[in-house]
């Protein structure tokens, strides 16, 4: 049984909610979850009158976006949006449901992620298919932002927010220490923090987020891997690379493998640390470097948030490329949506341009605000040029080099729908390695394996 299969008998009168309930659950669902997808199931199908659009997002700032699209409507005549919020949690089970029963969804949030799966079940409709105008804009995208939103070669979203994994520091111990620039590569980084080490700053001057049960541990070790020469996981066929010999996937677990094991720089409760864990022990000044989102610096950095706040910098990733890990989340055109009257593709335009787009010209006030009022991270490059956006991100980093980090990013590799399953099994098969209880070509072959059995069906 899969979940299709209790979308179409539920939808179909065939299966009882009870029925729905139980299968769902016992395909590993949180009861919340397996909630969230009957409602989603049993929601109606196409009732809307001609003139409305459905939003669906997942649950984050609501209230701005019912302003914003308060604003939206007081701008275009006749304009009605349904909107509609489900937990991230529960986000992509709720949408995978609501497509498979034709539930009413014209534009939704989507990600780099799930991009591959709903575009392939024909869910998502590439822009080029009604709305080519918005395409225009990609030339003012970061890289990193554009391959998160292609498929096939094909363009699938305007950018709602994007982010990069950063290298960051406490500059106070990089004083203390007498270190005047931070590293560059991850040489430099095991000797500067071996000095710190001896000074007695820090015990473990780095940390960083390894957590198996944390999505982010995969896209810490993915950056570092980025960072290097020739840093790819897979060929243009999807074949891996990263299981040949001397490849930087090999370099980097024998970089981690030696500072936790050999030179104790690295924090063997890493292992353990999801992301709120390692930004309150860098607060604490208990260690000196880490790899995070960016959103963290400005958490870091807040007043009140420790006796080092103001004091954590971002630097390029150490390494040869600096390259980094870079997502995107956008809005998507649902094949729903491309299938209506040519009024309400009108307003798909409409909604598209305000939200994220150029509606007067300028770039989407949606997009603005949620970097000025928010913090979140945005997919345009212009954006940095903004003198209220540059404000904003002053108060707790430097605008030029989150621009440099963005324009170094790269989006990650062999973004399938069997992504998440070799996801969850190799940050399993990384620990060992990183622990030495398999070699590093071991575990290397064992991930090669799982992906290519996987790829295989």
């Amino acid at each position: 049984m899969s979940i299709e299969t209790l979308v179409e008998g539920v939808t179909t009168g065939r299966l009882s909610r009870r029925g729905f309930l139980q299968g769902a659950v016992a395909l590993g669902l949180s009861m919340s979850g397996a909630v969230a997808l009957l409602e989603a199931c049993t929601s109606g199908t196409q009732g809307t009158s001609k003139a409305d659009l459905t939003f669906v997002v997942w649950s984050y700032g609501v209230e701005t976006i019912r302003d914003n699209i308060k604003k939206l409507e007081a701008k275009v005549s006749g304009l009605h949006v349904n909107f509609q919020d489900f937990a991230w949690t529960n986000y992509h089970d709720t949408m995978v449901a609501r497509f498979a029963a034709k539930t009413p969804t014209d534009v939704c949030y989507s990600s780099d992620h799930w991009l591959s799966e709903w575009a392939a079940a024909g869910w998502l409709s590439p822009l080029e298919q009604k709305y080519p105008d918005l395409n225009g804009y990609t030339s003012d995208y970061f890289p990193y932002v554009i391959q998160g939103m292609t498929y096939q070669g094909k363009n699938y979203g305007i950018p709602y927010y994007a982010d990069t994994w950063a290298f960051l520091y406490n500059e106070d111990h990089l004083k203390k220490a007498g270190i005047s620039q931070p590293p560059t590569t991850w040489a430099e980084l095991a000797q500067q923090s071996q000095q710190i080490k001896a000074k007695g700053i820090a015990n473990y001057p780095v940390i960083l987020l390894f957590a198996q049960d944390d999505p982010g541990s995969i896209e810490v070790w993915t950056s570092m891997v980025f960072s290097l020469t020739d840093g790819h996981l897979f060929d243009d066929s999807l074949n891996p690379v990263f299981n040949k010999g001397g490849s930087a996937a090999a370099k980097t677990i024998d970089w981690i493998s030696g500072a936790l094991n050999t030179s104790k720089i690295l924090d063997p409760a890493s292992l353990t640390s999801q992301e709120i864990p390692v930004v309150k022990a860098m607060e604490s000044g208990a260690h000196t470097f880490t790899i995070l989102e960016t959103y963290n610096q400005a958490e870091l950095n807040k007043s009140g948030s420790g006796p080092f706040s103001g004091q954590f910098k971002m630097a390029p990733m150490p390494g040869d490329t600096h390259n980094t890990v870079g997502y995107v989340r956008f809005y998507a055109v649902t094949d729903q949506l491309t299938k209506r009257d040519t009024s309400v593709i009108k307003f798909g335009d409409d909604f598209l341009q305000y939200f994220g787009g150029k509606p007067d010209g300028a770039i989407s006030p949606v997009v603005k605000r949620w970097a000025v009022e928010n913090g979140l991270g945005f997919g345009w490059k212009s954006l940095w040029d903004d003198a209220d956006v540059r404000k904003a991100f002053s108060t707790w980093g430097n605008p030029d080099m989150l621009r440099q980090n963005q324009q170094l990013a790269r989006s990650k590799e062999g973004l399938t729908k069997y992504y998440p399953s070799w996801d969850v099994f190799t940050r399993s098969e990384l620990q060992k390695a990183y622990l030495g209880q398999v070699s590093t070509t071991a575990a290397l072959t064992a991930i090669a394996d799982k992906w290519n059995s996987l790829k295989k069906g």
